[in-house]
């Protein structure tokens, strides 16, 4: 009986010092702001706890509860001393804390961990706030280039500077898709970059066009902690290739729609040009063969023609026509294209085509020659002017040879008219006719044509006509006759008065 009533106070004994015996506890931390800067301030925010027990109704208060904090944390120090003091927490109160701290300038970017003890009076067991603190020091990249103006092909000088943390493994790239582009690489690599740093650019601008034009630099690196990034950097410059002082001449026009043998010169006003290379890119003058003529070395003050065999597709007149130059100076190959004025010549041509009143043409006669001039190429000609030269057969009576046509379409025609007398005393047969032709073509040129034909001549012949004529005369003749011959006798026959 003594034995059970000992044990039920000790059991009582036991929950009634569990009911007045405090529960220390504390909640998650939280960094404000989530992370920082090197040079920024934040705080660490907790909650600190008198817990009642599910078993309990009530704790005993919480007396002297401090919290300790400081310690050797490299990178940040506190703004406020430790410890700080919480005091009692009654029970099931809540205390929060919040501590204060700045994140040393010195500090690299990363994970600081700083500890918090928790403790109270009479207590030798410590609660602890492991908090993690996430520094960031992005760096703060700036480019700049030596170079406001770049040519088609040149090495630049640019310059890197970093006002923020360090960056690692720097590359230098450009944006995909530009017309920009590194000579013989696709990137720069750079490597560390703690305050600045500089580095070649081989830069090629031959397909970028003259003006202001952007290069779209990206530059890709690591930060310190281990993140990556990559920022876009375009550096605004002028682009002035270098041009070829060089002039073009045409020796002789080409005709439209034939087949052509385009020959030009070319003569150096500048620098000597290395490796000269001429290309014929224009679709309407088409290389026969190659478009390229390879030139060669061309010094300064140096000439040399060449030829392109081509098929002009083109109206007549002055036309500029597409050229490439490609030539190597200081060991870079650059290019220009450029328009190069051809003068070309229409394929206008006139045919002559006649008929004659009265034919055929006879020894000693006269006769009117219509003369119809067509116009048998594929532009149109403009004051045609049309002449019959002089010939030893043929006399023109007009009072000048020249006669004027005017405009002729392309298959279009007019017809003159010439009077002319074959000349007597020559024999019948065929004889040479030549005509000139005057034109200007559709270019613009003046164009002289001579056409030569020829027509036959027949003797003199009576015909059925002449014959009617010499019977009518003999008929004449011979009437007149017996009239003045019967005459006379009648007269003789009549007595005098």
């Amino acid at each position: 009986m003594e034995r059970k009533l000992f044990a039920f106070a000790a059991f009582a004994l036991v929950l009634f010092a569990g009911a007045l015996s405090a529960a220390l506890s504390v909640d998650g931390y939280t960094i404000t702001p989530s992370t920082l800067k090197p040079g920024e301030e934040g705080s660490v925010s907790f909650n600190v706890k008198n817990a009642v027990p599910t078993s309990s109704t009530s704790t005993a208060s919480l007396e002297e509860v401090q919290v300790f904090f400081g310690g050797t944390t490299e990178g940040m120090e506190f703004k406020a001393k430790s410890p700080y003091v919480i005091g009692t927490i009654e029970s099931g109160s809540t205390a929060t804390v919040s501590v204060p701290f700045r994140v040393l300038p010195s500090a690299k970017a990363g994970v600081l961990t700083t500890t918090f003890y928790i403790s109270q009076k009479d207590k030798t067991d410590l609660k602890t706030v492991n908090a993690v603190v996430r520094v960031v020091n992005p760096p703060i990249i700036s480019l700049s280039l030596d170079h406001k103006v770049v040519g088609s092909a040149e090495t630049l000088n640019l310059s890197i500077n970093n006002n923020g943390g360090s960056a690692s493994k720097l590359v230098v790239k450009l944006d995909d898709g530009s017309n920009f582009s590194f000579i013989g690489t696709t990137q720069i690599y750079v490597g560390e970059v703690a305050k600045s740093a500089w580095a070649l650019v081989p830069l090629d601008s031959r397909k970028v066009a003259d003006g202001v034009q952007a290069i779209p630099f990206v530059v890709s690196y690591q930060q310190e902690g281990g993140d990556s990034a990559n920022e876009s950097m375009p550096l605004t410059v002028t682009v002035r290739k270098e041009k070829a002082d060089v002039s073009f001449s045409q020796e002789e026009p080409v005709i439209t729609n034939k087949d052509n043998v385009l020959h030009l010169s070319v003569t150096n006003k500048g620098r000597q040009l290395a490796n000269l290379r001429i290309i014929l890119t224009d679709t309407s003058v088409q290389p026969k063969d190659s478009s390229q003529i390879t030139i060669g070395d061309l010094p300064s003050g140096g000439t040399k023609s060449f030829e392109i065999p081509v098929f002009v597709n083109q109206q007549p007149g002055v036309k500029s026509t597409a050229f490439l130059l490609k030539w190597v100076e200081d060991e870079v190959e650059k290019e220009q294209a450029l328009s190069i004025p051809i003068t070309i010549s229409s394929d206008a041509e006139v045919g002559i085509y006649m008929d004659a009143k009265p034919t055929p043409l006879m020894v000693g006669s006269n006769h009117t020659l219509s003369v119809t001039v067509s116009n048998l190429g594929s532009y149109k000609i403009a004051n045609v002017v049309i002449s019959i030269e002089p010939n030893d057969a043929f006399e023109v009576l007009n009072i000048q040879p020249e006669q004027y046509i005017g405009n002729l379409d392309n298959d279009a025609f007019s017809t003159v008219q010439y009077k002319i007398k074959v000349k007597g005393g020559i024999a019948a047969g065929t004889y040479p006719l030549t005509f000139k032709a005057r034109y200007k073509d559709q270019s613009g040129l003046w164009i002289e044509e001579e056409i030569k034909t020829s027509v036959s001549v027949q003797p003199p012949h009576l015909g059925d006509n002449g014959l009617l004529y010499l019977v009518g005369a003999a008929a004449l003749i011979g009437g007149g006759y017996w009239y003045f011959k019967m005459r006379k006798p009648a007269q003789a026959a009549q007595p005098k008065k």
